[in-house]
């Protein structure tokens, strides 16, 4: 305890300080009765978290959702560097989780928009990691998008899944492999890294984030492809509590009512006891926040306290998209997940 407060007692500070700035449900509240993104923007300049985020946007210039998103990605990158500056060396390995995650998702997202055929436009970048992003936003094929990537940990998985005959790869099984060679790169880095209680809470993290992540596969395929059968190939290639042969009964189960009974004996039966196939992203991202959030609160000072305030920061970020894209648009704001992160 001693030892860890000596080597992690302003990280964890800063860490709980950052986290003790974010919005509450009276602001998601305020801002969800806005009528454009400018005026979202005009809020944050009032809003600790957010304020430097929104002073970057000059008033009176065009604010859209991107500008604003790209704006908020920037307030993410200056809180993940503050935290940076407290780190010991030997955890600057685990603390690149967050970049990888921004690479992975722009490389989905650059795929997705080549498939679709649209306009590229400039996705939000955090200005760090190895993705070229010139590159990026020139590329019209894979090959491409495999140059842009190509000092990252995902190009070696992204040459593999270049077609035979050419083309662009199957979008669900490159976010399979791309979510794969993430995991098998952070396992990496904590078995190489870490032991007692800071292995297991880590191994736990990512753990419980791959089971949840393969029962919400499975539960949409037998909800939305009843006819797939090999389940398996659109599956992370780990398990932490659910044992491979309990994730095999899963997916030979008949349908969703099947698999929702054979969880009754695991840790996760309580989550989905009411899945509602359309809330399963819901019910991921309230494991996912409960979990970080006694982590930073409640756990010993350790790096650990900084992996969770980032992914408490994200989950805010995208609620905070969430309600600038009902702004935008004019439809009724879910404030579900306000109410959660907001308390």
């Amino acid at each position: 305890m001693i030892q860890g407060l000596m080597n992690y007692g302003a990280l964890t500070t800063k860490a709980k300080a950052l986290y003790g700035k974010r919005l509450r449900l009276a602001d998601y509240t305020r801002m969800a009765a806005l009528h454009a993104p400018e005026e979202v923007a005009e809020y944050l300049r009032g809003c600790p978290a957010w304020a430097a985020a929104a002073r970057r946007l000059p008033p009176g210039s065009y604010i859209g959702r991107i500008e604003l998103e790209r704006a908020l990605w920037q307030q993410f990158r200056a809180d993940y560097l503050s935290l940076c500056h407290y780190l010991p060396r030997r955890d600057r390995a685990l603390m690149e989780f967050p970049v990888l995650l921004h690479e992975q998702r722009i490389i989905l997202f650059a795929l997705r928009q080549l498939q679709s055929g649209r306009p590229f436009p400039a996705p939000p970048s955090t200005g760090l990691g190895s993705l070229n992003w010139k590159a990026l936003y020139a590329c019209t094929d894979l090959d491409g998008l495999i140059a842009a990537a190509d000092k990252t940990i995902f190009a070696p998985a992204l040459r593999r899944l270049r077609p035979a005959e050419g083309g662009l790869p199957d979008y669900t099984r490159t976010e399979v492999l791309l979510h794969s060679v993430y995991f098998s790169h952070m396992y990496r880095v904590i078995h190489r890294n870490y032991t007692g209680e800071t292995e297991r809470v880590l191994l736990r993290s990512y753990g419980e984030q791959i089971d949840l992540m393969n029962l919400m596969h499975i539960l949409r395929l037998k909800a939305f492809f009843p006819q797939v059968r090999d389940y398996l190939p659109l599956l992370f290639p780990f398990n932490y509590r659910l044992r491979p042969e309990k994730i095999q009964a899963l997916c030979a189960a008949p349908d969703m009512a099947a698999v929702l009974s054979l969880l009754s004996d695991t840790p996760y039966a309580k989550a989905f006891a009411k899945a509602d196939v359309s809330q399963l992203e819901d019910y991921y991202s309230r494991a996912f926040y409960a979990f970080n959030r006694r982590l930073l609160t409640g756990g010993p000072p350790s790096v650990c306290s900084a992996v969770a305030y980032l992914n408490l920061k994200e989950l805010e970020l995208q609620t905070l998209v969430g309600v600038v894209e009902a702004v935008k648009y004019g439809v009724p704001c879910d404030l579900s997940m306000a109410r959660l992160i907001g308390a």
